[in-house]
């Protein structure tokens, strides 16, 4: 009797169990790399193979050891899965401290296939370190390669240029993008010509401070350029901005002299 009395109470609470199956996510999240505070280095010129988590964010940072100028970032073998967004793999973000504070944000790009970042053709200046935070719409993969732009010098830090000699420079040419960045002494009191070999379409203006903020004269936008500064002073600085005029970007190569009339 007391087995049966058993076997129905078995029975019973085998019929008012309930069997629950727990759901498995298949989603890839990916892997996050560096911290805000332990950012990955990337070196300038060699490609870094890295990744992304779905929804997070990876660290680098590189330093700018191929002078002052603009810099850019090419993302290739772009990979993604499990994205939840259809427009972008990923979403860059360029900064100037390892705060990586909105402050210091000067450009953000996003990319759905391999692509070259050019952070706004700002340029950057030599020896600094930047920051780059990477967002995920997915579990990305990627390699990141840092090299020097077209343009070169920048407001802190302008390339010189000695009077009467001739400098062989470039520039990333887009209208009122990619400036390059220059400055030179005048030895007497004279006017200068600024004479410049530019096949491609350029303007200047020239500034008589260090911040490039006080313009004193410009350029006629043009190839070739050819343009009087009258009544420059004795033993100063002066700097020069070349800019773009290109509807298109491509980098314009020139030598450019400043000299005496």
């Amino acid at each position: 009797m007391k087995k049966l009395f058993y076997f129905i109470i078995i029975l019973i609470f085998g019929a008012c169990s309930v069997t629950t199956e727990e759901t498995e996510d298949n989603t890839n999240y990916g892997t996050n790399e560096g911290s805000a505070s332990s950012p990955t280095e990337l070196t300038v010129g060699t490609a870094k193979s890295g990744t992304v988590g779905r929804s997070g964010y990876s660290y680098y940072k590189f330093t700018t050891t191929s002078g002052a100028g603009s810099y850019k970032l090419a993302i290739s073998s772009l990979s993604i899965s499990d994205s939840w967004y259809s427009a972008a793999s990923v979403y860059t973000k360029i900064y100037s401290n390892s705060g990586y504070t909105s402050s210091s944000q000067f450009d953000s790009e996003s990319c759905l296939t391999d692509c070259i970042l050019y952070f706004d053709y700002d340029s950057l200046d030599n020896n600094t370190s930047y920051y780059l935070q990477m967002y995920g719409y997915g579990a990305v993969s990627y390699s990141l390669t840092v090299s020097k732009g077209g343009s070169e010098g920048s407001i802190a830090d302008p390339v010189g240029l000695t009077v009467s000699t001739a400098h062989s420079g470039t520039i990333d040419n887009l209208n009122y993008y990619g400036d390059s960045y220059y400055k030179f002494t005048t030895s007497a009191a004279d006017n200068y010509t600024l004479t410049m070999t530019n096949s491609d379409e350029l303007d200047c203006l020239l500034y008589s401070n260090a911040s490039f903020t006080s313009a004193v004269d410009s350029c006629t936008e043009d190839d070739n350029i050819s343009e009087n500064f009258l009544g420059l002073s004795a033993n100063t600085n002066y700097y020069l901005r070349i800019y773009g005029k290109s509807s298109t970007v491509k980098t314009t190569t020139y030598d450019i002299t400043v000299a005496p009339d």
